[in-house]
C-alpha cells in the first residue's frame, strides 16, 4: 500500500502563490518584508531569477570525452558505461519528475563549465522536513512582563556586575534576529498548528524556511535521488509530478536499482564537479552602509570577519543561520574558550609580575650570583672534553628560573588543573543551551551514504552483503580483510612517533656539542640561554615539517582502512593526526620535564657527547627554566607560523589569478565567483579543531612552567577567530548547513587532555620545580623557614682524583682544585658515590605530593560534576515544555481523532464476531498455517543472524 500525494503544476502556481502572499499580507511591514525577501533571493540574480536558488550543481562540458566506452564488473562481464552527460540527464530528469524540483541551466563565460540552479518548492520542502523529522516552530513564546520585572529584581549582584563588564563587548543590536521566539517540535503534517504559522511566521510561505534550511532540505533530496532508475514507466510522463511515500516496504524502491542514490556518487562518476549553496552577494565597502540594508553575509563581514570587531562577542545565531550548526559549534567553542581564558590569563600575569618583582629578594638566587657562586667550581657536564665552570655562570639562568618557579607556581598549577575540568563542565552547559536554541536536542543522525571511494574499492573485491539496517544489498569488505591495513597503520604511526623521538635525541646531541663550543668563547655566561633557544627553534622547525609530511601519510593510511562511512573515516583520521601531533609537539617538553638529568649518574659517568651513553644534566638552577623557554618558543612559534600559513594559503588562488590569469574574463554571476573558491569539506574543520586542541594541551599540560601561556593563547585566538571568519566568508564556498548536536569526537579528546593535565602538572611541580626540595630543606635543615644555605645543600662534592678511576680526566683543571660540585644528593666520598638519606626523603616527598595533588583535584572535580548539572535548569524546563506541547498537539490533532474513530469501528466489528454464549471467537485464519509460517520466518531470521556472526 502506498500513499500518493499529487502536486499541481509547480512553477506557475508557485509564482502565483508568491504574488498572492505579497498582496494578502498587508499587515506585514513593507520594509521588513522586502528585507526578508532579499535574504531569500540574495544568492540569485533578481533581474533574471524569479525563484530563490537553493543549490548549485557544477559540471564540465569536456569530461565526457575522457570516459571509456566499456567497463567490467566483478562477474567479468563487459557492459556499456554511461557518459557523464547521460548520467546528468537521467539524474535531472529524476529530480524534476520524481521529486518535483525546478532546475535551470546557466553557462560560464570563463571556461567550459555549466551550472544547474536548483529550486525546491515549498510543498516539497515540507515533505522533506517531515521525513527528516526536522523541528519547526509550533507555538510562540509569550513573554510575561510581570515575570520579566520579577526576574530583574531577583538578579544577584554578581549577575549585574558581570553584565556590566560584558556591556562594552556586546554585539550591535542590528545583528539580533527580529523574528519572535517560538517553541519547536518535530514537524508532522497531521498537526494543524504547524500550518497556522506557514504564512504568519515571516509574512509568507516563501519565507517560512530560512535559506540554510532550504539548502539542507534540498541537499537531502539530492542525496536520495537516483540517476539509473527505470524510466520506461509511461506514468513518468504525466503532467503533474508525483511524490510517492511507501508505507509497507521502504527499501523496495532502492532494491530496484543497481546503484546507490545520491549526488556524491555522481561527483565520483565525474558527472558533476561539485555542488554548493550560493553565497550572498557582498559589496566591496560595507562600513558606511546602514545595517538594515545589508544581507547576512555583509553583516557578518562588517561585524564579525574584521579585526575592528575583535573584542566583540560573535553573532553565533547569524553564523548558524548562514553556515549551519557544524560551523557554528566550532566558533561557539572558540568564543567560549576565549572567555574561559580571560581569568586564567589574568592570574598567570599576576603570577609572572610577582616573580619579576621578588626575584632580587630570593635567597638561593642571591647565593648563586654572589660570593658562593664566584668561589664554587662546578664539575664538567661531560667527560674529558667539557671544561670546569663556576656556579656564578648560571646567575642569569637562576633569575629567569625563579620568575617561573616560585611560591605561586603551585597555586597556579592547582587552579589550572581545576580550570581544565571546569572548562569541559561549563562547556557542556553552554552546549546544552546552544542545542536548545538551535533545535539540535534529540537530533537524529540520518543513515549515512556509503563513501564512493569505499564502494569503488569494495566492488573490485566483488563482495556484497545485505545491510541489516536498510535491507539493501551493498558492497562489503570483511573485517578480516581490513585487519592487515589497521596493523600497517598502527605500525606506521609508531614509526613516525619514533622519528619524532630521534629528532629529540638529535637536539640533545646538538646542545651538548654547543655547550662544549660556547664554554670556550666570550659568551660562555649566556651559553645556556643561547643553547636552549636555538635547540627549541630547531625542534619547532622539525615539528612543523614532520606534521605537514604526516598529514599526507595519515590520509593515505586512512584510505587503506576502507571505512564505509565518512564519519568513521574522519574519526580515524583525527585520532591518527592527533596522536602524532601530541608526540610531535609535546615530546621535547616531556623529555625536559620528566627525564633530563634524572638518570642517576655522577661525574666521570656522564659519558662523552659523541657516545651513545651520554647523559644530559640540568643547570644548578633546575630544568624548569629550560622547559619554560622550550615551551614558549614551540607554542608561540607554532601559532605565528600557522597563522601566516593559513593567510597565504587562503590568498593563494587570488594571487594566482592576479599574476597569471589577467587576460581571462572576470566572473559576473555569483555562482561563477563561488566556483572559484576553495571547497569546504570535512578536512576544513578538522584542521581548525586540531589547532585549537593542540593549543589547549599547551595551556593545560605544562602551564606550571609558563604561567603566561593562557595570555598568549588568548591573544592568538582573538586574531585566529577573525582570520577563520574572513576565510570562511571570502575564500571558501558556502558549506552545506549540516545539523549537529555537539563538537563530536573533539569533546572526548579535550576531556582526556583535561584529565592528563592534572597528572602532568603534579609531576612538573614535584619533579621539575624546586618546590619539594625547598620544602624539604625548610623542614629538615633550615631554622625559621629561611632558605639561606639551600644552594650549598643541593650540591654534592666529587673528588678530582676519582676521574682517574674511569680514565675521564678533563683537559684543563684549575690550579689547587681538589673537589668540584654537582647537583645531586650523594655521599662526598667515592668510589660509588651512593645517594644519601636526604635523596630518599625528597623522593618520598615528591611521590607523596603527586598522590595527594591528583587525589584532591579529582575529588574536587567529581564533587563539581555532581553538584553542577550538564543542562541548566532553565533550559531543561524549556525542553520539558516543548515535549509537553508536542505531545498535547499530537493527541489533539484531527488525524488522531479520526484514527480513534476507525479503531472504535473496528473494535465494534470485532465484538460482533464473538459468540455471546461461550465467548469464543470465530476462526478467521488457519492457526496451523500462521504458526508454521511464523516458525519458518523465525528460523530464517536465526539462520541469517548466524551467517552474519560467522563473517
Amino acid at each position: 500500500m502506498k500513499r500518493i500525494v499529487s502536486l499541481p503544476p509547480l512553477y506557475r502556481e508557485y509564482e502565483m502563490s508568491t504574488n498572492n502572499a505579497r498582496t494578502t499580507n498587508d499587515n506585514v511591514d513593507t520594509k521588513t518584508a522586502s528585507l526578508h525577501r532579499r535574504s531569500v533571493l540574495i544568492s540569485s540574480n533578481p533581474n533574471s531569477d524569479s525563484l530563490p536558488i537553493d543549490l548549485i550543481l557544477v559540471y564540465d562540458h569536456t569530461n565526457h570525452h575522457k570516459d571509456n566506452d566499456v567497463e567490467s564488473n566483478h562477474d567479468n562481464q563487459v557492459k556499456k558505461k554511461k557518459k557523464p552527460s547521460e548520467r546528468r540527464r537521467r539524474f535531472e530528469e529524476y529530480l524534476r519528475k520524481k521529486q518535483g524540483l525546478i532546475l535551470s541551466h546557466a553557462e560560464s563565460n570563463q571556461k567550459q563549465v555549466g551550472f544547474v540552479k536548483v529550486h525546491t518548492p515549498f510543498d516539497i520542502l515540507l515533505l522533506a522536513a517531515e521525513n527528516m523529522r526536522m523541528r519547526l516552530p509550533i507555538e510562540k513564546i509569550e513573554e510575561n512582563e510581570n515575570d520579566l520585572s520579577t526576574s530583574q529584581k531577583n538578579q544577584s549582584a554578581w549577575y549585574r556586575f558581570t553584565e556590566s563588564l560584558k556591556k562594552p563587548f556586546r554585539l550591535d543590536q542590528s545583528l539580533k534576529k527580529d523574528d519572535p521566539d517560538y517553541y519547536t517540535a518535530i514537524y508532522s503534517s497531521d498537526i494543524d498548528k504547524f500550518k497556522y504559522l506557514f504564512d504568519k511566521l515571516r509574512g509568507s510561505k516563501d519565507l517560512y524556511f530560512t535559506p540554510t534550511e532550504r539548502s539542507l532540505l534540498t541537499h537531502e533530496l539530492l542525496s536520495r535521488a537516483h540517476f539509473d532508475y527505470d524510466n520506461g514507466n509511461p506514468d513518468d510522463d504525466q503532467q503533474y509530478p508525483v511524490i510517492i511515500r511507501p508505507l509497507t516496504d521502504p527499501t523496495a524502491e532502492l532494491q530496484k536499482v543497481s546503484e546507490r542514490p545520491g549526488i556524491d556518487r555522481l561527483i565520483t562518476k565525474k558527472a558533476y564537479e561539485c555542488y554548493f549553496p550560493l553565497h550572498e552577494s557582498v559589496r566591496d565597502d560595507v562600513k558606511h552602509v546602514d545595517d538594515s540594508e545589508l544581507n547576512d553575509r555583509e553583516k557578518l563581514k562588517k561585524h564579525w570577519a574584521t579585526m575592528r570587531q575583535c573584542l566583540k562577542f560573535q553573532p553565533l545565531s547569524l553564523i548558524r543561520s548562514y553556515m549551519g550548526e557544524k560551523v557554528a559549534f566550532y566558533f561557539a567553542l572558540c568564543g567560549f574558550y576565549n572567555q574561559m581564558l580571560i581569568p586564567a590569563a589574568l592570574i598567570g600575569l599576576i603570577m609572572f609580575i610577582y616573580g619579576i618583582s621578588s626575584v632580587f629578594s630570593d635567597r638561593p638566587t642571591s647565593d648563586i650570583c654572589g660570593e658562593l657562586g664566584r668561589t664554587t667550581y662546578m664539575c664538567p657536564r661531560c667527560d674529558k672534553t667539557c671544561p670546569f665552570w663556576k656556579l656564578s655562570d648560571s646567575c642569569l639562568y637562576s633569575k629567569i628560573s625563579y620568575v617561573f618557579d616560585n611560591t605561586t607556581t603551585v597555586i597556579f598549577s592547582i587552579l589550572m588543573s581545576l580550570w581544565a575540568r571546569w572548562f569541559m563542565e561549563f562547556w557542556k552547559r553552554r552546549q546544552a543551551a546552544l542545542q536548545y536554541d538551535w533545535d539540535s536536542i534529540g537530533f537524529e543522525e540520518h543513515l549515512e551514504p556509503i563513501r564512493p571511494a569505499f564502494e569503488n574499492k569494495a566492488k573490485k573485491k566483488g563482495n556484497k552483503r545485505i545491510n541489516p539496517v536498510t535491507g539493501i544489498n551493498e558492497p562489503y569488505v570483511s573485517t578480516r580483510t581490513r585487519i592487515p591495513f589497521f596493523l600497517v597503520a598502527a605500525a606506521v604511526v609508531l614509526f613516525m612517533m619514533a622519528i619524532v623521538c630521534v629528532t629529540v635525541f638529535g637536539t640533545i646531541a646538538y646542545r651538548s656539542r654547543m655547550d662544549y663550543i660556547l664554554k670556550k668563547t666570550s659568551v660562555k655566561t649566556y651559553s645556556p640561554i643561547i643553547i636552549t633557544v636555538t635547540s627549541a627553534i630547531m625542534n619547532l622547525i622539525c615539528s612543523i615539517i614532520l606534521s605537514q609530511f604526516y598529514y599526507w601519510i595519515a590520509r593515505k593510511l586512512t584510505d587503506l582502512e576502507l571505512h564505509k562511512y565518512q564519519s568513521t573515516y574522519d574519526d580515524s583520521l583525527i585520532i591518527k593526526i592527533y596522536l602524532f601531533q601530541f608526540v610531535n609537539f609535546y615530546s621535547s617538553l616531556f623529555y625536559i620535564a620528566f627525564f633530563k638529568g634524572r638518570f642517576f649518574e655522577y661525574p666521570s659517568k656522564y659519558g662523552d657527547p659523541d657516545s651513545a651513553n651520554f647523559t644530559e644534566q640540568c643547570d644548578p638552577a633546575g630544568c624548569l627554566v629550560e622547559l619554560s623557554i622550550q615551551f614558549f618558543i614551540i607554542m608561540i612559534g607554532k601559532q605565528i607560523i600557522n597563522n601566516l600559513l593559513e593567510f597565504f594559503n587562503a590568498m593563494r588562488r587570488t594571487l594566482t589569478r592576479i599574476c597569471f590569469k589577467r587576460g581571462e574574463p572576470e566572473a559576473q554571476e555569483q555562482w561563477e565567483k563561488d566556483n572559484q573558491l576553495f571547497d569546504f569539506n570535512s578536512n576544513t574543520l578538522i584542521d581548525e579543531y586540531l589547532e585549537l586542541v593542540i593549543q589547549f594541551g599547551f595551556v593545560t599540560l605544562f602551564v606550571a612552567a609558563f604561567p603566561l601561556a593562557p595570555l598568549f593563547a588568548l591573544l592568538n585566538n582573538i586574531i585566529e577567530i577573525r582570520l577563520d571568519a574572513w576565510k570562511f566568508l571570502s575564500k571558501y564556498k558556502r558549506p552545506i548547513p549540516f545539523k549537529a548536536s555537539d563538537i563530536g569526537i573533539w569533546s572526548d579528546i579535550i576531556s582526556a587532555i583535561s584529565y592528563i593535565a592534572v597528572l602532568t602538572n603534579a609531576v612538573v611541580i614535584a619533579w621539575t620545580s624546586e618546590f619539594i626540595p625547598k620544602m624539604a630543606y625548610r623542614s629538615i635543615q633550615s631554622t625559621g623557614g629561611s632558605l639561606s644555605g639551600y644552594v650549598n645543600w643541593t650540591l654534592s662534592s666529587f673528588s678530582i682524583v676519582d676521574y682517574n678511576l674511569t680514565d675521564t680526566v678533563p683537559e684543563k683543571i684549575p690550579d689547587n682544585l681538589t673537589i668540584c660540585r654537582y647537583r645531586d644528593f650523594r655521599e662526598p666520598t667515592g668510589p660509588s658515590y651512593s645517594q644519601t638519606s636526604i635523596y630518599w626523603n625528597v623522593l618520598a616527598a615528591r611521590l607523596a605530593f603527586i598522590i595527594v595533588f591528583e587525589h584532591v583535584i579529582f575529588f574536587i572535580i567529581y564533587l563539581m560534576q555532581w553538584l553542577v548539572p550538564d543542562v541548566p535548569k532553565k533550559i531543561q524546563n524549556n525542553i520539558d515544555h516543548e515535549r509537553y506541547i508536542d505531545q498535547r498537539e499530537r493527541w489533539a490533532s484531527k488525524t488522531t481523532e479520526a484514527h480513534f474513530k476507525d479503531a472504535i469501528t473496528a473494535s465494534e466489528t470485532l465484538s460482533k464476531i464473538i459468540k455471546p454464549s461461550n465467548g469464543t471467537v470465530k476462526t478467521l485464519v488457519n492457526e496451523d498455517y500462521v504458526s508454521s509460517k511464523h516458525s519458518r520466518g523465525r528460523n530464517r531470521r536465526v539462520e541469517a543472524q548466524l551467517s552474519l556472526d560467522n563473517e
